[in-house]
């Protein structure tokens, strides 16, 4: 499968600013990052740079920078002498993951609050429905995606960027967690906390979306410690609440 390249190498909008295409790096880096985000590439699996390279029909060096790109997105871990090998991401990573998140997401939150638009509650809205319609059909893999893309639609609402990174950071890196289930009980706590965090942003109270927020991430992680408990000793492979 060779990379796409038959894209324009300049573009000009409206405003006559220039975009540039994506370098071979850069879609080397989106195409292994999907890989990793799908299950082709399993936690734990050393990344073969030259068979990629040869899959994608381009050179080892584009390949070589898109994995190191990815090990500073926290995808990758890269072991001397061994080389590049997707990122496992246990419990106890996951659980260090929501103390973080419970402070940046309230920050987020409150941002997005005092920028928030209707065109911006319309799009939040439909997340919400799109995760109702989820929980009724039992559809997990929706649920997670619409639930990551609520999250992401208020973070860039916030208006900073150093947020907006350090979140897509941790976003991605929990897409490895595949060890706990979003079960039924846990899907419909899950979903009506984002109803409340909806509710406060449509009131326009800042202070409200940032307490559900923050109340919201605590329990996600209440939720993972105790499917973590009572799974101990069981096969599984399932995927944790957020």
């Amino acid at each position: 499968m060779a990379l796409s390249t038959d894209r324009p190498k300049v573009a000009k909008t409206p405003a006559n600013r220039t975009i540039r295409a994506p370098s071979l790096t850069e879609l080397a880096f989106r195409e292994i990052e999907g890989m990793i985000i799908t299950g082709e590439l399993e936690t734990g699996e050393r990344i073969n740079d030259s068979q990629l390279a040869k899959r994608f029909g381009i050179s080892r060096g584009p390949v070589r920078e898109a994995i190191g790109r990815l090990a500073a997105a926290g995808l990758v871990e890269m072991i001397q002498n061994r080389g590049a090998y997707v990122r496992v991401i246990d419990v106890e990573d996951a659980l260090e993951i929501y103390d973080i998140r419970a402070a940046l997401e309230r920050a987020g939150v409150a941002g997005a609050a005092r920028n928030m638009s209707p065109e911006l509650l319309a799009r939040l809205r439909e997340q919400v429905a799109t995760m109702d319609r989820c929980e009724q059909e039992g559809d997990r893999e929706g649920y997670f995606d619409s639930n990551l893309q609520f999250h992401r639609i208020i973070h860039e609402a916030a208006g900073n960027a150093r947020l907006l990174e350090l979140c897509e950071r941790f976003a991605r890196e929990l897409k490895l967690f595949r060890h706990l289930s979003l079960i039924t009980a846990g899907i419909h706590q899950s979903n009506q906390e984002h109803h409340q965090i909806l509710a406060a942003l449509e009131e326009g109270d800042a202070n409200k979306a940032a307490d559900a927020m923050e109340a919201h991430v605590w329990q996600a992680k209440a939720r993972l410690v105790a499917l973590a408990e009572s799974l101990k000793g069981k096969p599984h492979d399932l995927r944790a609440p957020h």
